[in-house]
């Protein structure tokens, strides 16, 4: 009995440690979420070994939606990243910036004819600059440098002789 736990433990260590192996690899060229989908791209390990793939884009679109992109590697790797969905995001700080602008573009729209028009159509005013400004400006590009690094860990493959769960299995 205890030569089965001592089993279970074995094979329940081994696959946290393989889980784990991670590697490093340094971009050979500039990424943004500008760039169309499907462009290649390379990326060395320390080793030198060199890993091929392309990037799935979504670029910046209007009232502020930040721009994505993921990496698809050629080779069985996978991205590792923050939200372990492999997705490239822009920062928030330049979506709160150009917030923050359009809101004292506003203010300042406001202030500007308050004593032309009157003080309540002087709201209307900055209100409709507000939103012109919010709803006109794109949002932040994700960007990766070159000489960037980036996590991958292996890609999990489906078990050999079992079906494949992306289509429907058939009938037994």
């Amino acid at each position: 009995m205890w030569r089965i736990g001592f089993l279970l433990t074995y094979v329940f260590a081994l696959g946290a440690i393989c889980e784990a192996q991670t590697v490093t690899l340094t971009l050979q060229e500039d990424l943004s979420s500008k760039l169309p989908t499907g462009t290649a791209f390379t990326a060395a390990d320390t080793a030198g070994k060199v890993y091929n793939g392309h990037v799935v884009t979504h670029p910046a679109r209007r009232m502020l939606r930040r721009g994505s992109m993921s990496l698809v590697f050629d080779d069985p790797v996978v991205p590792v990243t923050k939200d372990r969905e492999g997705v490239f995001r822009a920062g928030n700080k330049m979506r709160l910036l150009k917030l923050g602008g359009s809101l004292a573009a506003a203010k300042l729209a406001d202030d500007s004819v308050d004593g032309a028009i009157g003080a309540t159509k002087a709201r209307y005013v900055g209100a409709a600059v507000s939103a012109a400004l919010i709803v006109f400006q794109k949002g932040g590009e994700a960007n990766l440098h070159k000489g960037d690094t980036i996590e991958v860990e292996p890609r999990r493959e489906a078990l050999s002789g079992l079906p494949d769960c992306r289509e429907p299995c058939p009938p037994y």
